[in-house]
């Protein structure tokens, strides 16, 4: 996440780095690239979910032209679940509130929320391998593999939603 917020700050056009030199205006310059970034980041992440599903659509039609049927259902299930995971964290919270809202999230917990989301891209890789890696039969025991999967990365991704409940508890910090 810092690399890429990094390189928001390089891209950064002559207006945006005036407005950075005013004070108070610098910060909400700040959080808005913040803002940004982690949308960027969830983008991403999503975005490597629907090539998963992907991924696994094509191995559906190769298995039903082979007249391989059999666990269909167990793969219409996974397409499902990563349809309804990718939407999740497609359209999840912001990883920084804006500039007028009641509750504030700060530098440590967009550090912690930072370093989750950067967790989760390397679960949402190992699970598009774990797709591309399916055999040319449709093998319960792996189709089954992917949905627990596929079920374990949804329920990490819940823990993202704990990050700001901590924060709203707290009054924002």
């Amino acid at each position: 996440m810092t690399d890429g917020l990094e390189r928001a700050r390089e891209r950064r056009n002559l207006l945006e780095r005036l407005g950075a030199r005013i004070p108070g205006f610098g910060g909400y310059l700040e959080r808005e690239m913040r803002r940004e970034v982690d949308k960027m980041q969830r983008d991403w992440l999503a975005e490597r979910l629907d090539r998963t599903r992907e991924s696994l659509q094509r191995r559906v039609r190769d298995w039903s032209r082979a007249g391989n049927l059999a666990n269909l259902d167990i793969a219409s299930s996974v397409d499902k679940r990563l349809d309804r995971v990718a939407n999740r964290v497609r359209h999840a919270d912001y990883g920084i509130s804006g500039f007028f809202d009641v509750v504030k999230i700060y530098e440590p917990e967009l550090e912690r929320l930072y370093a989750f989301d950067l967790a989760l891209g390397d679960e949402v890789e190992a699970l598009l391998q774990r797709v591309d890696d399916l055999p040319a039969t449709a093998a319960e025991p792996e189709l089954r593999g992917v949905l627990e999967a596929v079920e374990t990365f949804d329920r990490q991704f819940d823990q993202r939603a704990r990050i700001f409940e901590d924060v709203t508890q707290r009054g924002g910090a």
